[in-house]
């Protein structure tokens, strides 16, 4: 059923090509870059720091209440008619016509001067002293301006708090504070010189922003979620000249830490080479499997390991030191060169014989036909072990790329072919740390047919996830 299901698919144009599906996840991750930037520049974050200034019911009320202002209610205006109405009365009148007289500067410096002091003391005594002091100007000034009638309002506001008060009344009046008020206070657009009309506008224009309504649109959609919600942990596109050896081992991971060799099981008819088999060109990695005689050691459960001499060689890789998980996605973009005397695999292992999981594994004898298999430990069956297997197929997977991929997680595995939905288990999930490997090998009914003949790596990538994020 699955069979038929991908073929049908790919028939009918419903499976997405490989070149295509890397083309859209390379402008979604570039997109997502910029959205990420985005998101930390200062323009989101002001937008929306004005937007909860501008809708809050604190804002409305200040603009009602700047727009309701009115002169006549300010203290300003207040300020003006209590200045006005001191200026009006008769006895600021008559101090303002006595301090405006021309004679008033004699009249200060005179008034308690010696000088006055001694005329008014002369009385009957007019002496010569007397007539000069008299005949001179400031003093005649003094005693015409004395004669005033105004003088009697002169000394009771001099120096007096009302005359402090009307001073201050009228340095204020005569302000360019009080001419801004009241200019302000009588305008009609009051609002557009106020500091929330420039909040307001800013709001605005941001609003208008292309970049952030495509932010925001992003932001309510789930466009990104297949990136916020599976991070990269692991991955290898291959660049260099030379196999990376802190990722990579090319060799069994218990060969390593046991024998510090390789060595392939007693049944396989190829021998995994320690790094010989494979290459990396062209930003790809090639596992070669050839026909070719070698010894090297082999291994039986009975037996243990022994030298055994080999037909074929062939490769390996895997990241049993370098990099394990629980749970998460597991992808590679894989081409595999068909040869009806060689299967390739991208499989899983953890320290055991199981769990096992192969997120595929293809037979040159069925060039149409891949393998999704799961093991688990199962102590009611006769070897312990319990499989679960499928085959996918319909079309031909030696022909070109393909991206493979395993989402695992607590309660479910779940196998992708270039995005599309290929097989669920709900069984045997595993609970430990597991690693990857690719490999290719001689079947064992080998004819050795087609050989020599690879299987190219193209990127591999491995991610954890967070389905719980929020952005």
């Amino acid at each position: 059923m699955l069979r038929f299901k991908f073929g049908l698919k790919s028939r009918l144009g419903l499976i997405p090509g490989t070149s295509r599906i890397e083309a859209h996840d390379m402008e979604l991750r570039k997109e997502y870059e910029e959205f990420l930037r985005y998101e930390k520049s200062n323009e989101p974050q002001r937008f929306m720091e004005l937007e909860e200034l501008v809708t809050s019911q604190d804002f409305k009320d200040r603009k009602k209440y700047i727009k309701s202002q009115r002169f006549k209610d300010s203290d300003a205006y207040s300020k003006l008619m209590d200045y006005k109405a001191m200026k009006k009365s008769s006895l600021f009148k008559a101090y303002s016509r006595f301090v405006s007289s021309k004679f008033f500067p004699d009249f200060q410096k005179f008034d308690n001067s010696e000088e006055v002091k001694k005329l008014e003391a002369a009385g009957e005594d007019k002496n010569d002293e007397y007539s000069t002091l008299r005949k001179s100007p400031g003093i005649k000034a003094y005693y015409k301006l004395s004669k005033s009638k105004d003088l009697e309002a002169f000394r009771k506001l001099h120096d007096s708090p009302e005359l402090q008060k009307f001073n201050e009344l009228e340095t204020y009046i005569n302000s360019a504070e009080f001419k801004n008020t009241r200019k302000y206070l009588e305008s009609r657009d009051k609002f557009k010189e106020s500091s929330e009309y420039k909040q307001l506008t800013e709001y605005q224009d941001l609003k208008k922003s292309k970049k952030l309504k495509w932010y925001f649109k992003c932001k309510e959609s789930d466009k990104f979620d297949v990136l916020s919600k599976w991070k990269l942990v692991f991955s290898d596109d291959f660049q260099g000249q030379e196999l990376d050896r802190e990722k990579w081992l090319t060799s069994f991971y218990w060969g390593k830490q046991l024998l510090k060799e390789s060595y392939s099981l007693a049944s396989d008819n190829h021998y995994y080479t320690d790094g010989k088999n494979h290459e990396v060109a062209n930003s790809m990695m090639k596992l070669h499997t050839r026909k070719e005689q070698i010894t090297g050691q082999a291994w039986d459960s009975e037996l243990g390991f022994f030298p055994k001499k080999f037909e074929y060689t062939s490769g390996l890789i895997n990241t049993g030191e370098s990099f394990r998980q629980q749970y998460g996605a597991f992808e590679a973009k894989v081409r595999m060169h068909r040869s009806t005397s060689v299967y390739h695999a991208f499989w899983m292992l953890s320290d055991k014989m199981v769990p096992h999981i192969d997120i595929f594994r293809f037979s040159g004898k069925k060039k149409k036909k891949i393998e999704l298999n799961s093991f688990w430990e199962d102590k009611g069956k006769k070897d312990g072990i319990r499989k679960n297997s499928d085959n996918v197929g319909g079309i031909d997977f030696s022909k070109g790329f393909f991206i493979y991929r395993l989402e695992w997680y607590p309660d479910r595995l779940v196998w992708k072919i270039n995005n599309t939905v290929v097989k669920t288990s709900h069984e045997g999930i595993p609970k430990e740390p597991m690693y990857i490997l690719f490999s290719s090998g001689v079947e064992s009914d080998a004819s050795g047919n087609g050989l020599p003949t690879t299987m190219d790596i193209d990127w591999v990538r491995c991610f954890s996830y967070d389905g719980d994020k929020k952005r």
